[in-house]
């Protein structure tokens, strides 16, 4: 992405890289409770620190993205940031209704639209500069297979 960046396009990504970084927090929040539960944690449901916080933070980044006026070149952007935001008020909701710690099974209700959202925030992090994520598979600790 050697491109410029016109004036509207750059104010657009400093208007929304901090909400871009916000959603990836409550992914990562999610996918926490989500090893708590699947460990056995009876302390995953409703009420639980971390939950509260995903959900404050999912709706403050809402509404910053909502309200953010994409250039025509960050428009498609724009749309896997709203869609980041969908999915991830789904697997908000889902764990506020569903997880349990006792209840491994529920799991599955917020993990479909946890990935649906990481998913988004790939995608929107391939669209425009500055909104990288950390690939994990790339890292020092990940698994290489090597020939043999």
């Amino acid at each position: 992405m050697n491109e410029t960046l016109d004036d509207r396009t750059t104010a657009y990504i400093l208007e929304t890289r901090r909400p871009f970084e916000d959603l990836r927090q409550v992914a990562s929040q999610l996918a926490g409770l989500l090893v708590l539960a699947a460990s056995g944690a009876r302390s995953t449901g409703p009420g639980h620190p971390l939950l509260d916080a995903a959900r404050e933070t999912l709706d403050r980044a809402g509404d910053e993205i909502r309200s953010a006026r994409p250039s025509p070149r960050s428009r498609r952007h724009h749309e896997y940031l709203l869609g980041a935001v969908g999915a991830l008020d789904q697997a908000v909701s889902a764990a506020l209704l569903r997880l349990r710690g006792d209840r491994l099974a529920d799991v599955d209700a917020v993990l479909g639209p946890l990935k649906a959202g990481y998913g988004q925030l790939q995608a929107a992090a391939g669209r425009l500069p500055g909104f990288e994520l950390v690939a994990f598979n790339q890292g020092c600790c990940a698994s290489s297979k090597s020939e043999v």
